[in-house]
């Protein structure tokens, strides 16, 4: 009999572990600004990231969970244990690519195809969960309406144009976000113990929604040129959507924080909130409320 050519590690136990800390990014942090200017929320929005990008880095890293499932299978308890940072750490990373797929704008065919297929893998998951009210939070959170010969066209287009775009749109994308390998567990574990700076959070929340209202009433009050008026609009979005970001990572973080607050200021932020928007916080909240069981029920060592 050959003897199998097959090199792929055998469990937990033959992985060549990188001990390097390397940074660990995820899709929400990585689209977070900075002390934004006006100028750059309104290049936020005209330069919105790839979703595209966003999808592909999301399927590497579930490939990934599902390669340290199928690892731990077959390695000793104690293996699993030590590395049982790795399953939460992609878990956590893959929650924050849903939320970001589903809050940020499709700019093209290609983006929008790939946030409805999100849209579609994330109901066929939930399908496994035993909670009803989990999917037509989904549906609404990802725009998925039954599918009518009014829509059927659109779908097909931005199924060719994603099926025609997508390796190019991938050597295009830039984006601080980072995709790691089973192999990258000291990184993820270093990851996971990062305590989220909530107060700073909080005050992002709070300077995005001061700059919105401030560029709201630019556009108001001011006697405005038309390209100071575009460009004051595109602000006016980006420093909204900004606001949601921060709202969305305080939700969604793996420690255990106050809903009161997040609450309440999601009501100052978003008094208004859109179906779709009400549904995105919603299972942001959910899906850190599941983060949050999953690590109490295993925790790390």
């Amino acid at each position: 009999m050959t003897a199998s050519t097959d090199s792929s590690p055998l469990s937990l136990h033959h992985i060549a572990f990188d001990d390097t800390i390397h940074a660990v990014i995820g899709e929400l942090a990585a689209v977070s600004l900075t002390n934004p200017t006006d100028s750059d929320y309104a290049g936020f929005i005209r330069n919105s990231p790839s979703l595209v990008a966003i999808a592909a880095r999301c399927a590497q890293r579930t490939s990934e969970l599902e390669r340290f499932i199928e690892l731990a299978q077959v390695s000793a308890p104690f293996l699993v244990r030590q590395h049982v940072a790795t399953p939460h750490a992609f878990a956590i990373l893959n929650e924050e690519a849903t939320l970001a797929l589903a809050l940020l704008p499709a700019r093209t065919a290609a983006d929008r195809h790939a946030q409805r297929e999100h849209g579609f893998a994330l109901l066929r998951a939930l399908q496994e969960l035993d909670d009803p009210t989990l999917e037509p939070i989904a549906r609404a959170a990802f725009g998925i309406e039954t599918l009518s010969v009014a829509t059927a066209g659109d779908v097909a287009t931005n199924a060719l144009a994603h099926a025609v775009s997508r390796f190019r749109e991938l050597a295009a994308a830039r984006s601080l976000a980072t995709v790691h390998r089973v192999e990258d567990a000291a990184s993820l574990r270093a990851f996971l113990l990062q305590v989220p700076d909530f107060e700073a959070l909080y005050r992002d929340v709070e300077r995005h929604a001061r700059a919105a209202a401030r560029l709201a009433a630019m556009l108001i009050e001011g006697d405005l040129a038309r390209q100071q008026h575009d460009d004051i609009a595109m602000a006016l979005k980006g420093a909204q959507l900004q606001a949601r970001i921060a709202l969305l990572r305080i939700a969604v973080a793996p420690v255990q924080n106050q809903f009161e607050p997040w609450s309440r200021l999601a009501n100052e932020v978003i008094p208004h909130p859109t179906p779709g928007l009400t549904a995105i916080l919603s299972l942001a909240t959910k899906m850190g409320e599941s983060l949050r069981d999953m690590l109490a029920a295993h925790p790390l060592d």
